[in-house]
């Protein structure tokens, strides 16, 4: 297996996965190409200062024909990308968008959990019902559910969890219109819900606007292009079912070229 230093896609995501221990942090680098799913390769770890040596190698030329780069909101890889690719459009992956969203959401609900006993049994079972999305529960059976001493709708249960508490109502709506504008990738809706005032919502809400504030180019830019880690996700997994299989590898190129052997398999077969 060679890199070829002289070519790079037009289109690049970059993650990590849990390696051997050897590696710094016990973490590895992997990036591949966006458009097909290809492994172009993986480094032994993730540090700025190897990552930056690394991209280094390849010409100023070829690095300049990269058009985005999709990632999760790790830092330095924006720092790694605005120092090694100057054409480079940074994407923040989609999915990692609203798992920010959700764990503020969450996070809310478990405060919320806490401080209300009578309610903790009901908070805590129907968890999963608050963080669905809403056009997905159920609004036409009434059936028993536990908690509650009559039939009732998802729907209904959901809005008696709302009723607990203001604070707790104001952050779910304010995370479900977020959520509608990245579904129906509307960046000036979700532009304009950034520019909103959220003081009548939790804490944990309000830091995740900072942050969603501080990435609001690169996660508008996933709304603009038809790119994520999807792929590179899916690798990921597969990556730790080789591990577990093999009962886990001490020598880091073993693992690397176990990976290769295995990925370009899969996807000649698809």
């Amino acid at each position: 297996f060679k890199v070829n230093k002289l070519y790079l896609p037009k289109h690049l995501s970059f993650d990590e996965f849990k390696s051997v221990k050897s590696s710094d942090s016990k973490m590895s680098f992997i990036f591949t190409d966006s458009d097909t799913g290809d492994i172009i390769n993986i480094l032994h770890n993730r540090h700025l200062s190897y990552l930056k040596s690394y991209f280094y190698t390849y010409p100023l030329e070829v690095r300049k024909q990269v058009e985005t780069i999709c990632i999760d909101m790790y830092e330095p890889y924006i720092q790694l990308i605005k120092s090694c690719f100057p054409n480079a459009r940074i994407i923040n992956d989609r999915f990692h968008i609203i798992q920010l969203l959700n764990r503020a959401l969450n996070s809310t609900r478990i405060q919320i959990m806490n401080s209300y006993p009578r309610y903790y049994s009901r908070l805590k079972r129907y968890g999963k019902l608050i963080l669905k999305d809403p056009d997905k529960l159920n609004y036409t059976d009434y059936l028993y559910h536990t908690c509650y001493h009559h039939k009732i709708t998802q729907a209904l249960v959901v809005d008696d969890l709302l009723r607990v508490d203001k604070i707790f109502e104001n952050t779910y709506y304010a995370v479900q219109r977020f959520r509608l504008a990245l579904a129906s990738k509307d960046y000036d809706r979700f532009s304009y819900l950034l520019s909103l005032d959220y003081s009548n919502c939790s804490s944990q809400f309000i830091t995740s606007i900072k942050t969603l504030i501080k990435y609001q180019d690169s996660i508008i830019n996933s709304m603009k292009f038809p790119y994520s880690n999807g792929r590179l996700e899916g690798t990921n997994n597969l990556i730790k079912v080789i591990k577990r299989i093999a009962f886990g590898y001490k020598s880091f190129n073993n693992f690397k070229t176990r990976i290769l052997l295995v990925s370009n398999s899969v996807l000649s077969l698809a």
